[in-house]
């Protein structure tokens, strides 16, 4: 029986999905939908349906259409008749596990489709923090999550599946070894190695060098929009193997020494956005900011998600905005909450967490002659109507915009680092995914694989054949 691995999403942009099945077990990795902002067609107008929610994800390409993973109440259709024919997880003989590498959307949304006897392996962390997030009403609700470590061995049938540390901003990324019968797997999740933690990150990369790789999954964003390339004339030499910086992109401390130093520069309100799934990024924050002599005050529900995942109390206030009042009243139990005048009486001692949900409290903030740093939280992306609503929204009240879109300044490993990893773990074969060029990935030597979606391929004398 030879190993069959399919990659069902992923190959071109975001929302990774990949399975590796032996005899009639399965893994899936990860298990998220595409990130279009441009196309989404949940606009904020329409709304998502409560009994047909599976099936128009399907219809939508937000979920992939795989047999064996959801369950049949969300799949029959008002006939009776299953919806696409999909075979549900309960009429399947095939055993299927998931692997999640972080919980950035892209990677994990739809595990809330799942059936509740598929199990679903995150770091632990991940999964504390997950928790944390279903009790905001920004999860992605599972009954079946396995927490694991780094080096914990998940055995799946004849499957075995390692943890690594990944460095991203998410909590518990990972990257997972995976060891079938006749090949070896190493999926990178997002990767990179100009965080915070980049020594780390290269250390885990080198633990691979006496594992005899056969494919290499490897996240390639920095090659993918043209956009985020730092000079698209020039990648060839910025895709040679090293550790270095190259010259005009960021290390991650180079972000928040950013606004350290702004911050220490100015006596007016500091404002900022983030993404709540970025629990390092929040960790960081708050040691950057007292350097600048800044207090951080965060709005009710990142203050309930700071006290819940990182056992920290903090400062906050309450947004004038709707919001649950259990969490309030957990928050308000363990942390000190400020008023907006006392905000603004302190307004060069404090910087302040104001959401685009929450805008609208800008006009209770002193916050004229300000600045506003977009920290990677909501709206995303580039030109959209939300983007313009919120910088607009800034402008007219006197805030300056400083915004940090570039991919090179934070998430994703940039070209040359992802060569060195490719020359150091020497893997057969490579196939690049969650980039829109995967084919300017630079496969150093190795044979570079750009496969067929949904096809299925069996690994035979060194190489993936197409069944």
């Amino acid at each position: 029986m030879k190993t069959e691995i399919r990659f069902h999403e992923g190959l071109k942009g975001s929302g990774v999905v990949v399975s590796v099945t032996h005899d009639d077990h399965r893994l899936m990795f990860d298990f998220g939908a595409p990130f279009r902002p441009d196309t989404n067609f949940y606009d904020g107008v329409i709304l998502h349906r409560n009994e047909n929610t599976l099936k128009d994800a399907i219809r939508l390409g937000e979920t992939v259409s795989v047999d064996g993973i959801y369950p049949a109440k969300d799949l029959t259709m008002f006939d009776g008749s299953l919806f696409r024919n999909i075979q549900p997880f309960e009429a399947s003989d095939m055993k299927t596990a998931v692997l999640i590498s972080h919980l950035h959307l892209d990677h994990m949304s739809n595990i809330k489709h799942l059936h509740e006897g598929v199990p679903v392996y995150m770091h632990h962390h991940g999964a504390e923090l997950l928790k944390a997030l279903e009790n905001i009403d920004e999860g992605t609700p599972h009954d079946n999550i396995v927490p694991v470590e780094y080096g914990d061995k998940i055995q799946h049938g004849k499957l075995l599946v390692t943890p690594y540390f990944s460095d991203h901003p998410c909590y518990g990324s990972a990257g997972y070894l995976i060891e079938a019968p006749d090949m070896t797997i190493y999926y990178s999740g997002d990767i990179r190695f100009h965080g915070l933690s980049q020594e780390k990150a290269f250390a885990e990369i080198e633990k691979l060098i006496d594992i005899d790789i056969d494919v290499l999954i490897v996240d390639g964003t920095s090659y993918s929009p043209t956009k985020f390339i730092h000079d698209p004339s020039k990648i060839e030499e910025l895709a040679k193997p090293g550790k270095e910086i190259l010259e005009g992109m960021f290390l991650e401390s180079g972000i928040y020494e950013d606004v350290r130093n702004q911050m220490s520069a100015t006596d007016k309100m500091g404002l900022f956005c983030i993404y709540h799934r970025d629990m390092q990024l929040i960790d960081a924050l708050i040691r950057y900011a007292a350097d600048a002599g800044r207090t951080i005050v965060w709005e009710t529900e990142t203050a309930y998600i700071i006290n819940t995942v990182m056992n920290r109390t903090v400062q906050f206030y309450h947004p004038d905005c709707p919001c649950d009042e259990k969490i309030l009243k957990l928050v308000q139990e363990k942390n000190t909450q400020l008023s907006f005048e006392e905000i603004n009486a302190n307004k060069d001692k404090v910087l302040v967490q104001l959401s685009y949900k929450n805008i609208m409290d800008l006009h209770s903030l002193d916050a004229d002659g300000g600045v506003y740093f977009h920290l990677f939280g909501e709206p995303f992306g580039k030109g959209n109507k939300a983007v313009r609503i919120h910088q607009s929204m800034l402008e007219k009240a006197g805030v300056r915009y400083v915004g940090y879109s570039n991919v090179y300044s934070f998430n994703h490993a940039f070209p040359n680092h992802l060569s060195w990893m490719i020359a150091t773990v020497a893997p057969k074969n490579v196939v690049c995914v969650h980039s829109n060029n995967p084919e300017k990935l630079n496969a150093m030597g190795s044979t570079h694989i750009l496969p067929e979606q949904h096809v299925p391929y069996i690994y035979v004398d060194g190489t993936l054949k197409k069944l």
